[in-house]
């Protein structure tokens, strides 16, 4: 029991100590005017945007952090920066260019004295804001403008796409922005209803959370390509679409083994992916595969839809609904229901059949992307209902060679990194170039 007594009485004693000896740091009312010493600096680490600076912080008691300053050449604008007095070092960021900057440092006390300023040149590795600008890609799409780049430090940048084109003799003047921190960025200016042969002049920025950016990048002029409804009924709503039946092969006789998805399982119907209707509101209007889920891209678990277009189409894009009845049919207008769910499919490949080789020509492969953020179910139901749409070549937008058969690979569904299995899809509808 003494022996607790001691420790405990040590204890408040030195407490007492300590905090006599750090009066002198923490006196608010301090009438001191005797600056520190300046932190003497050893050396600094470039790093992608920002460097750190290294130093031994002064030895007077009363200092309490070691402060960095730097004035931007382009406009003046003054940054500042502070640590704690404990550390030895101080992390300057926000530096967008690969240049020499001079850096201030100085050590700051209680009462608010300042040590002499010290003259730091450090030169930063390349920023996010740069590393984007030069990834940026910028084509014309299908009545839209399609950009792209990679933000591989994902660091918040924005990208500012001005363009400008005249309809009917009148200038249009638009400015798009994109936000993003993500490694890989495909964005669409949509809805450009202007013909083919109009130019559209475009350029684009890119700016960070530091106000810092670049000069606009000129990429000249771009044109839209045109497309429009692959057809899935005549006139009379006779089908145009011929879907073959469950579990046959319908290629075959030129050699292929892949075999039509079976979708009737339980309230699935295969001939409801190509009807004009889209699940909703408990109408169980979808293909249900009944396919054990399995994980890790499995491609057991692959299944394939193939359609008979009736006739030759060079396709451009895609458009996809996913199942949104759940289980149990409690899905309705203000429910999320299954949507962005395992049961749907999350990623998906696509063919077109090529006469002259008597093969499947891979067009390209798909990944539905998962919204982000923590969002309602109305707002989950609006993006399923929505549907996602896809070009038929992403990065180089473009018809596909004249093709009648038409391959919809299922490779999985929305599970953790879009790895496990899934067995539903409610619609396929697909564009193709305008025909004469």
């Amino acid at each position: 029991m003494k022996t607790k007594e001691f420790v405990f009485l040590f204890g408040i004693i030195l407490v007492l100590f300590a905090s006599c000896a750090e009066a002198p740091r923490y006196d608010i009312n301090s009438d001191d005017k005797v600056p520190p010493a300046a932190p003497v600096v050893s050396r600094y680490e470039p790093l992608n945007g920002a460097v750190q600076i290294f130093y031994t912080p002064p030895a007077d008691r009363d200092v309490i952090s070691v402060d960095a300053r730097y004035t931007r050449k382009s406009d003046g604008k003054v940054f500042r920066y502070s640590t704690s007095y404990f550390s030895n070092s101080i992390l300057v960021f926000g530096l967008a260019d690969t240049i020499v900057y001079d850096i201030q440092l100085y050590a700051v006390d209680r009462a608010g004295n300042h040590s002499p300023e010290i003259t730091v040149q450090v030169k930063p590795l390349e920023s996010a804001l740069m590393k984007v600008k030069r990834s940026m890609i910028i084509k014309g799409g299908f009545d839209a403008l399609f950009a792209k780049w990679e933000n591989e430090l994902r660091d918040n940048v924005n990208v500012l796409v001005d363009y400008s084109f005249t309809l009917n003799g009148a200038s249009k003047s638009f400015t798009k922005v994109f936000t993003s921190a993500t490694l890989e960025n495909r964005y669409y200016i949509p809805d450009l209803d202007i013909p083919p042969t109009s130019p559209i002049k475009v350029s684009f920025r890119v700016t960070d959370d530091y106000d810092n950016s670049t000069v606009p990048v000129e990429i000249g002029n771009l044109y839209v390509l045109k497309d429009t409804l692959v057809p899935k009924f005549d006139a009379d709503r006779n089908p145009l679409w011929t879907l073959p039946e469950s579990r046959t092969i319908p290629l075959a006789e030129y050699g292929d083994n892949v075999m039509q998805v079976f979708g009737n399982d339980m309230d699935g119907h295969i001939k409801k992916v190509v009807d004009g209707t889209i699940d909703q509101d408990n109408n169980l209007n979808y293909l249900y595969t009944g396919h054990p889920f399995a994980s890790f891209y499995d491609p057991s678990t692959y299944w394939n839809v193939m359609i008979d277009l009736g006739k030759e189409y060079e396709l451009s894009r895609i458009l996809t609904h996913q199942r949104h009845t759940a289980g149990g049919y409690e899905a309705d207008l203000a429910k999320r229901g299954a949507y962005y769910q395992s049961s749907n499919v999350g990623r998906y490949r696509m063919y077109r059949w090529d006469n002259e080789t008597n093969k499947w020509d891979t067009i390209s492969m798909h990944r539905i992307p998962m919204p982000q953020g923590m969002l309602a179910d109305l707002e989950w139901n609006r993006l399923g209902r929505a549907g996602d749409i896809a070009y038929m070549y992403p990065d180089d937008p473009k018809y596909t060679k004249p093709t009648r058969w038409f391959r919809y690979e299922a490779m999985s569904g929305f599970g953790p990194n879009y790895s496990d299995g899934c067995g539903s899809l409610s619609e396929i509808t697909l564009y193709c170039k305008k025909q004469n």
